[in-house]
């Protein structure tokens, strides 16, 4: 039996492999536009990638994504999913800087058809990425105790959302840092890579100093809601345009 080492010796292979390495997650046709194969060729190579195991396929509507097997979670691979569409990777964006909006909010803000924005939050909850949240006596309702709860206007027609759990916003996190030279809003990921550099040398800093017990950053859930906070204070909503 070949090794995938071995196979992997076959140049185009190879260079096939290294290409869906860094760009997990692209279609079929844009691993074609991208790397200029044609389809017939790619597909080729595809199959018996996917067939020895060193890749995997998953269905995303009428089309297929490719990832390099056992390199991603279940969940990591929906949420690069839905931020390797221009729609949802907008709407993603918004709800991670976002401790809850609503659908309304979120066209407005975006400028986007209630119809767009109202299919992708279905999916995106259907992927337990983002829930609705519980509205009592005006009060949006946090999942952490950390979380403040948020006073809203009662509109018993409108709906709220957020992000479902923290690993949920670890994941975006880690994944827009991965992968932002393939994702669309590139200039507000870097804003939010500079953020998030700023951070992590504060965070040196008082280690050096012994500090670090008693500062506010003590892991990373701790420094992805610092990022957050201060890319709110640079940037208010709408985040993209």
């Amino acid at each position: 039996m070949i090794s995938g080492r071995e196979v992997l010796n076959f140049q185009k292979r190879k260079e096939l492999y290294d290409f869906i390495n860094e760009n997990p997650g692209l279609y079929i046709r844009e691993i074609s536009r991208k790397k200029n194969i044609p389809i017939t060729t790619l597909l080729y190579h595809l199959i018996y990638l996917n067939k020895i195991g060193i890749i995997k396929e998953k269905i995303d509507g009428k089309f297929k994504r490719i990832f390099i097997s056992n390199k991603l979670g279940q969940e990591d691979k929906e949420i690069l999913s839905f931020l390797r569409n221009k729609n949802s990777c907008k709407i993603l964006i918004y709800l991670l800087f976002s401790l809850s909006c609503s659908q309304i909010e979120i066209s407005k803000d975006l400028e986007m058809p209630p119809s767009t924005v109202s299919y992708y939050l279905k999916k995106m909850i259907n992927n337990d990425i983002i829930e609705e949240v519980p509205v009592k006596n005006g009060l949006v309702h946090p999942f952490s105790y950390n979380d403040k709860a948020i006073q809203r206007k009662t509109i018993t027609s409108e709906k709220f959302y957020r992000r479902k759990t923290q690993e949920v916003i670890n994941s975006i996190y880690k994944l827009l840092l991965a992968n932002k030279h393939s994702l669309f809003y590139e200039d507000i990921i870097d804003s939010f890579i500079f953020i998030n550099k700023y951070i992590q040398k504060e965070i040196d800093a008082e280690k050096q100093k012994g500090n670090i017990n008693r500062g506010i950053i003590r892991n990373i859930n701790d420094q992805i809601d610092s990022v957050v906070d201060l890319f709110q204070v640079f940037f208010n909503p709408p985040f993209c345009s």
